[in-house]
């Protein structure tokens, strides 16, 4: 005779896991025990983080390990190429990829071996960080339209740093003499640091900068924030305009964060992955998470996140080309 059990709270629980975990069901047939995702980066940067926290809900919304690789060098590239040629192609290794993998590399590096059409599966755009133009507290402009006015009434005089040649500071630097018309006098350095140091210390007038690296800066009243460039104002900066509010939407100067796998994923690995991970991105404390680490939540999943690439690395294409930005490395 068949009995009829009581169902309690935890047998609802365990219940809606193995529900959850079954609707996941293909991963079940990958080739690896862990899977990994791809980190081009130093361990410790924005990139890094937006990786660690995507493995560790990955791993708990799909019951999987899921690890952390980071592969730093050449600006991105060995990590990236190592996705690209990673094998066996079922999603069982996917890439966190930017701005600059996706964008500014294959835009100016000689050195670049893969195809941003043609050689990536997109899952999902996780997040955005968008940067600033900001000036040192010496410095006469309290104001964009001032900058823009100083600009153009004294051609090549102001000093503006960037974290090296091609960074997306640089890149920055060079869209805001095309965007605004101006002549700057553009000097590169190796890395942030420095920048930040001759900023404050008035041997820089300006920089472009993230907000979480100079709101600290801009608190102490030894930077002066003048612009978001993005559409969107940042939850670090709320009080700074942003450039499309100044009247230049073209004006955007943003570091992405996405995952993408090699191509020729399978389409059951390829939807499984981009289902998981756009629950993920609407999980309230997922979100949180992010923005707890300093990026902006910044959804979107499977082609538009695909289109998005594309017309990105077009934008940066374009950018280079009119700028004559190239590197060999």
């Amino acid at each position: 005779m068949r009995q009829n059990l009581p169902l309690t709270r935890r047998t609802l629980v365990q219940s809606a896991g193995l529900l959850a975990l079954a609707s996941f069901a293909p991963l079940r047939a990958w080739s690896q025990p862990v899977s990994r995702i791809v980190v081009p980066f130093p361990a410790g940067a924005s990139n890094d983080a937006v990786g660690r926290l995507v493995a560790d809900a990955l791993g708990r919304k799909l019951g999987r390990s899921w690890i952390v690789e980071n592969r730093p060098g050449a600006g991105s590239m060995l990590g990236t190429q190592a996705v690209v040629q990673s094998k066996p192609t079922d999603g069982n290794t996917l890439l966190l990829c930017a701005t600059a993998s996706m964008g500014i590399l294959p835009a100016i590096s000689k050195a670049v071996r893969y195809s941003v059409e043609r050689d990536f599966t997109f899952i999902a755009r996780i997040a955005t960080t968008p940067f600033t133009l900001t000036v040192g507290n010496a410095f006469p402009a309290n104001t964009f339209a001032e900058f823009v006015k100083l600009a153009k009434a004294k051609p090549d005089s102001i000093r503006i740093g960037a974290s090296g040649v091609g960074s997306l500071d640089y890149m920055g630097a060079a869209m805001l003499q095309q965007q605004l018309g101006i002549d700057l006098n553009i000097i590169p350095y190796k890395g942030m640091s420095p920048v930040l140091n001759d900023l404050q210390g008035g041997h820089l007038d300006a920089s472009i900068v993230s907000p979480g690296s100079i709101r600290a800066l801009a608190q102490e009243g030894k930077a002066k924030v003048l612009a978001v460039l993005d559409e969107r104002r940042s939850d670090l900066l709320p009080q700074v305009p942003t450039s499309t509010e100044l009247g230049h939407p073209k004006l955007r100067v943003v570091n992405w964060f996405g995952i993408a796998g090699p191509a020729g994923m399978p389409a059951d690995s390829t939807e499984t992955l981009r289902r998981a991970l756009g629950e993920i991105l609407a999980d309230p404390a997922f979100l949180k998470s992010l923005k707890d680490k300093g990026v902006e939540p910044a959804p979107l999943v499977g082609a538009e996140f695909a289109s998005f690439v594309q017309a990105d690395s077009q934008g940066w294409r374009a950018l280079a080309q009119q700028a004559n930005i190239t590197t060999n490395e």
